[in-house]
């Protein structure tokens, strides 16, 4: 997550001239100064995310998505292992053609696996991004709006290597507030469990004819 600081003070600069003007106009009363807001809020953008109803949402349908790849992954690395074993096990009993053979083929499915990995890996880490974005997106526009009606003027975020947040009070931190305002703006509909089957009658007990 990069670190982002929003900068919510505007300063509106006007300008007016009437050079030609044949007589000059009574100065305009000048309206008061507006109060420059200094307080400084910190929030960690990442766990923030992570911490939404969405966020939990989305990061279940990424592991649902690709769980299946991962069990295949590690099944196909169980049997690459054991035949490792096979040939270390087998170098005095295994002909050189069958060590050969035996060698050849975990090379094969290393390499395939290999492959196997990067593209699943590849296409995990581009929906990750995607939805990453989609949800940083939607918080940024409200930490804006926070700052904006709490009258903060910078927010820092803290999470990461590179923060430059050595120390923060306690009144300082928003995360949490913004996970419950994310959460009231952009709320998970709870799916509703799968109904249950309609129970059996039940059977009559068999008598016996005498």
């Amino acid at each position: 997550m990069k670190k982002s600081s929003v900068v919510l003070t505007t300063f509106l600069l006007g300008f007016a001239s009437s050079a030609f003007a044949q007589a000059p106009t009574p100065a305009k009363p000048q309206a008061a100064p507006t109060a420059i807001p200094t307080k400084i809020a910190i929030i960690n953008m990442a766990q923030a995310i992570a911490s939404t109803k969405e966020g939990q949402k989305a990061a279940t349908e990424i592991n649902n998505k690709f769980g299946p790849r991962k069990a295949e992954y590690d099944k196909r690395s169980q049997e690459i292992e054991a035949a490792t074993n096979q040939l270390n096990n087998g170098r005095a009993t295994l002909s050189d053609d069958a060590q050969k053979k035996l060698a050849a083929d975990i090379q094969a499915k290393t390499t395939a696996l290999k492959r196997f990995g990067e593209d699943a890996q590849a296409e995990m880490e581009t929906e990750d991004a995607k939805v990453g974005q989609e949800l940083q997106s939607k918080m940024g526009a409200l930490i804006q709006q926070y700052a904006i009606q709490n009258g903060y003027a910078v927010v820092l975020n803290y999470g990461d290597q590179q923060s430059p947040v050595l120390w923060a009070a306690a009144a300082t931190w928003i995360t949490d507030d913004m996970v419950k305002l994310f959460d009231q703006v952009h709320p998970v509909k709870e799916e509703a469990p799968p109904a249950k089957p309609p129970a059996k009658p039940p059977v009559p007990p068999v008598t016996k004819k005498q």
